[in-house]
């Protein structure tokens, strides 16, 4: 297992869009920075600073990219026959890709919080980072929530996003469909809330999981959503279990 892991992560330092991408993303941060500072009606500098500058929602454009793409390549090019060939079982390859995109799916977020902080340096040191007001958790506890939050909403994403990019055979459509299922469910989820007050019951459904983006820093979510942050918890970390073991049977049983 450790031998395919390494391997995986080989194949992702040989692609050029692992580290040019988030050269762009980090630009894209500095570009919001500079925005906030100067028209701070646009982006508010505190809100920018909570969202690490918007780094980690660019950054699920990536981890959509690399999940929609590191199975169908493998069949696209053939090179699966290869690790067949060399007796690794089925389940031990998908689980290792799943393993190797968890591993740079924390560092993606790690650098965007490192790259937050350095930008707050440079353009916003005069706001406190650690201060609180009243029950207000400090603008730093409300990044990490943030990118936590977003994290566990990104992986219930790439579940579903690696399940379908199973099925497909070109690169570029599960590219696609992994990033049109993305704002798919970010409107949908949206819509959801609206049906949950009819059908309560409805705020089960894997989509409106994907609130705990919003909700782990913003309480007054709970009466959209009627679920307590542990059940959004709870709920997303089931649903990707779920979607995995589909994913590795699906795997399984894909033809080469």
């Amino acid at each position: 297992m450790s031998t395919l892991i390494r391997q995986e992560c080989f194949k992702l330092y040989k692609k050029k869009s692992t580290f040019i991408i988030p050269i762009i993303i980090m630009l894209l941060m500095i570009v919001q920075a500079i925005i906030s500072k100067n028209y701070d009606d646009v982006f508010s500098p505190k809100s920018s600073i909570e969202s690490a500058f918007s780094g980690f929602t660019w950054f699920i454009f990536l981890l959509i990219i690399q999940a929609s793409t590191t199975i169908s390549m493998e069949f696209y090019h053939g090179t699966i026959k290869n690790l067949l060939y060399r007796k690794y079982t089925r389940t031990s390859i998908i689980i290792s890709k799943i393993i190797t995109l968890v591993l740079f799916s924390l560092l993606y977020f790690i650098i965007s919080i490192i790259v937050g902080v350095i930008i707050w340096a440079i353009f916003f040191n005069d706001i406190n980072l650690l201060e609180t007001n009243g029950k207000s958790l400090s603008i730093l506890s409300k990044m990490l929530l943030t990118g936590l939050g977003t994290y566990v909403g990104t992986w219930l994403v790439l579940s579903v996003t690696l399940l379908i990019s199973c099925a497909m055979k070109s690169p570029g459509v599960s590219i696609a469909v992994g990033i049109v299922f993305y704002f798919a469910t970010s409107i949908l989820s949206g819509i959801l809330t609206i049906v949950v007050d009819k059908w309560e019951w409805l705020k089960w459904n894997p989509i409106s999981m994907m609130n705990i983006m919003v909700q782990i820093t913003d309480k007054g979510m709970r009466k959209v959503t009627k679920l307590e942050l542990h059940e959004l918890f709870i709920g997303n970390i089931v649903y990707i279990i779920i979607f995995l073991i589909l994913l590795v049977f699906v795997f399984k049983k894909k033809n080469v």
